[in-house]
């Protein structure tokens, strides 16, 4: 069943994103990662007024099912795309739809001339990091933030 994606309103979609975001930290990190949820709402905002189809809930017949955060930056005198986030509930996990959210990203990417895309993973999340692997996502390197992660990235034609 095809997934739908419509840009985020930051005042109506925050209780799914702020959600969705402690819900997609607690399987990444196995723990709940504390924030700002105010600053987050306004980074929503900001982020959504630059490049609205990169702040998108994902939607199933009507009911919000996920979301979808990224953005075109600078990454080493080059212009990447960058996910911050892809999350689906865990209801829809495994059954292919996860493979739509990076069509999404990877169409919109096209569109905006960016060949190349990065996002971050922790290394203790084997689901993700299977499924990314499965989209040809390779590690680039291990950083460090407030946990090691590893950046993954792909080239798209």
């Amino acid at each position: 069943m095809a997934l739908t994606f419509r840009t985020m309103d930051a005042t109506r979609n925050r209780d799914y994103f702020v959600q969705f975001r402690k819900n997609a930290a607690g399987a990444s990190l196995g723990e709940e990662d504390p924030f700002d949820e105010q600053a987050y709402a306004d980074l929503i905002e900001a982020r959504t007024r630059e490049f609205p189809e990169g702040c998108v809930m994902v939607e199933q017949n009507g009911w919000t099912v996920g979301q979808i955060e990224m953005h075109p930056r600078a990454f080493e005198g080059r212009t990447i795309g960058f996910i911050r986030l892809f999350y689906l509930v865990p209801e829809l996990g495994g059954h292919g739809y996860g493979q739509q959210l990076t069509n999404y990203a990877e169409g919109v990417f096209r569109r905006h001339s960016v060949r190349e895309y990065h996002l971050r993973v922790s290394p203790t999340n084997e689901p993700a990091l299977h499924f990314y692997r499965k989209c040809e996502l390779v590690k680039i390197r291990e950083e460090q933030h407030q946990h090691v992660m590893w950046r993954m990235g792909k080239h798209i034609q």
